[in-house]
């Protein structure tokens, strides 16, 4: 965990580190020599690792042997056939295995949210973005990627006679059919499949000053800003459902009677801080649990302001392995690991703070 954290990586990065330099060092041991003599950079050796650590003695040594010398001059997937060759010629059936579970295993889609068009005004949304954008990139099984490919084409190409579309390029109009598909899903009109509506949740702030006047709204789970047309018309989107949220200020210091969080806490906390607040990890506030950052067992109460969002690996390694932090403001934290090295914490990232002026951390706050 320290250690990651030293490298400027999540914990999982860190192991993952971790591993592939035991890989190297115990049975990849030409290529870790050359590492050593400067004569290979490290990420393709590390690539190898990765590819070798679930192989037997016997293929990883024929790797090591064979590969080892070449692998300056290779690419990342020259890399990868060498490996799958070797194990295709030692173990057939495990071969054949892996690369079947390989195929299922990189099967994925990612759909993102980022923002475009800056807001040009004043104050604290200056900057920020008007348009929200979600991006989308997968990875799928052949024959479902040729469905798609078909639906995504015989929409765009319907869409030539709709006038929201007049005038459109054909990669608007691939985009918007991808919204479509997903509108009939919802509504329940794709044969045989299953229909939910959609939920668009009005989070109605007490604090409304920044964006008044402004005719914006904020997307809290993109944290950009969207027009109000824009949100109107995602509101009126037929099986659309609208579910008002109230939250109180952010910046009010709720208290709960016990130790358990209450619900509200949970959604200010969530609205916040983005992420984990230990340095450097990446998992979603809402996902976390609250951290007592005095702990409740020695006095500290249930308030907005002593609870963090932690994922629960890094929640319980400050409970139980000597990491502590103070709050500097609302989302923003310095952290001090169990060997003195210190962490800011911001809502922009992880900063090393180890070797500033400021004195050591020695308080929980």
């Amino acid at each position: 965990m320290e250690f990651a954290a030293v490298l400027g990586r999540s914990t999982q990065a860190g192991k993952r580190f971790l591993g592939d330099a035991v890989e190297l060092r115990y049975r990849l041991k030409h290529l870790w020599a050359r590492i050593l003599d400067g004569s290979l950079l490290a990420w393709r050796a590390r690539r190898i690792a990765d590819l070798t650590r679930n192989l037997d003695a016997e293929v990883v040594a024929w790797v090591d042997q064979q590969v080892g010398p070449h692998a300056h001059q290779m690419g990342p997937v020259q890399l990868e056939r060498a490996v799958m060759q070797a194990a295709a010629l030692f173990e057939p059936d495990v071969a054949a295995a892996v690369a079947e579970s390989d195929a299922v295993e990189h099967r994925s889609v990612t759909i993102t949210t980022q923002e475009t068009v800056p807001f040009v005004g004043t104050g604290a949304e200056q900057g920020q973005a008007v348009l929200a954008l979600g991006y989308v990139d997968g990875v799928l099984d052949a024959a479902d990627a040729l469905d798609l490919e078909q639906a995504v084409s015989a929409i765009a190409h319907g869409l030539l006679d709709h006038d929201d579309y007049a005038g459109a390029s054909l990669d608007v109009r691939r985009a918007a059919a991808l919204g479509i598909l997903g509108r009939a899903y919802n509504s329940g009109s794709l044969d045989g499949v299953p229909g939910v509506a959609r939920v668009v949740e009005l989070v109605i702030h007490t604090d409304t000053r920044a964006l008044a006047g402004t005719g914006l709204a904020r997307l809290d789970n993109t944290r950009g800003l969207v027009s109000i047309e824009r949100l109107e018309q995602w509101a009126t989107t037929p099986g659309t459902v609208v579910k008002p949220v109230i939250v109180v200020d952010l910046a009010e210091d709720i208290e709960a009677a016990g130790y358990v969080p209450t619900a509200r806490q949970r959604r200010q906390a969530a609205l916040i801080h983005e992420k984990c607040s230990f340095p450097y990890c990446q998992a979603r506030a809402e996902r976390c649990d609250l951290d007592h950052r005095h702990p409740y067992a020695e006095g500290g109460r249930t308030t907005s302001q002593n609870l963090t969002p932690l994922c629960r690996r890094h929640h319980r390694m400050k409970t139980h392995h000597g990491w502590r932090y103070r709050r500097i403001r609302a989302g923003t934290y310095r952290w001090r690991s169990p060997h003195g090295y210190e962490y800011l914490v911001t809502p922009i990232g992880t900063i090393d703070v180890s070797n500033d002026l400021d004195p050591p951390l020695t308080l929980v706050a």
